[in-house]
């Protein structure tokens, strides 16, 4: 279950912002075999008010109610960002206009779509929105800041696995809390694709990082099958962590990855890049209208 950066191919637009209306979108294709990421830049977006009013009207009833209760304007722009990205990503593997999309949410509160074989997850942090889109399997994704303060050792001893704590303790002070949190962002990822939420316990996973590879242990009540998981953690910069858990029973070999920059209406354009070249994209400043 590699988590090395070579085994997907990032993908980022480049060229003028066009604003799009709805349905226009350049379509993609996906299989059970395949995961897409979608990074989105939230500090970006909402630095051009123009884009964000496109995105008013791709909003359902219920989606436009939740965004007035949000008090400051960064959080409302950063939800309806959010929201824009889920919808028009999505549009781009089906024939369904980013506003027509329908939305049911399973007992324990996770989303999915109604009448598709599409499955996402979405996760957000400090100023970047993630989305993962696979088809017909359960998919999990999180990012976490890893500027946020946390008593992140306390937080390990109270809740992880006996042999993710020795593993920290193990580590150099310096470099222990970048991995407490490559071991968080899994564990979240592999929670939210099952859809169980931490109620379930942080420590009936446990995952070890070693030479590029991510490998996990599942306690015996959780009746997994290790061989149908697999786990990918991706640092991005010196700022983030970001880890996807994607589940195949038909499966064992681990998906193929691709990574887009997201722009909601702004491009339909697709180039190969290499990772640092996207995460040199999120880093450079943009002005209205513009890509970096």
């Amino acid at each position: 279950m590699p988590g090395t950066v070579e085994r997907g191919r990032i993908h980022h637009p480049n060229g003028r912002i066009a604003p799009k209306r709805p349905g226009l979108i350049s379509m993609l294709t996906i299989d059970s075999q395949t995961a897409h990421i979608w990074i989105l830049d939230l500090a970006r977006i909402s630095a051009q008010p123009s884009l964000l009013e496109n995105y008013h009207p791709l909003l359902s009833e219920e989606e436009a109610a939740r965004l007035q209760r949000f008090a400051f304007p960064k959080l409302q722009h950063h939800y309806l960002a959010t929201r824009a990205m889920v919808r028009t990503c999505l549009s781009r593997y089906a024939d369904v206009a980013p506003q027509d999309w329908r939305f049911a949410q399973q007992q324990n509160g996770k989303p999915y779509l109604i009448n598709s074989p599409l499955s996402f997850n979405l996760s957000h942090a400090g100023d970047r929105a993630v989305l993962a889109v696979t088809r017909d399997n359960l998919i999990g994704i999180d990012i976490e800041q890893l500027s946020r303060k946390r008593d992140w050792l306390g937080i390990a001893e109270h809740y992880f696995h006996g042999s993710e704590v020795d593993a920290l303790n193990a580590l150099p002070e310096a470099q222990q809390h970048v991995h407490f949190f490559r071991l968080w962002t899994l564990k979240e990822a592999y929670l939210k694709a099952r859809g169980t939420g931490i109620s379930t316990g942080l420590d009936k996973a446990a995952f070890h990082l070693e030479h590029g590879r991510v490998n996990a242990q599942f306690a015996p009540e959780l009746a997994v099958e290790p061989s149908e998981w697999h786990f990918f953690n991706y640092q991005l910069g010196d700022e983030y962590s970001l880890s996807l858990a994607a589940h195949s029973a038909t499966s064992r070999t681990p998906p193929q990855l691709q990574f887009y920059q997201s722009w909601p209406l702004a491009t339909d354009q697709h180039n190969e890049a290499p990772i640092d070249t996207l995460i040199n994209l999120l880093n450079e400043p943009v002005t209205e209208g513009q890509l970096a």
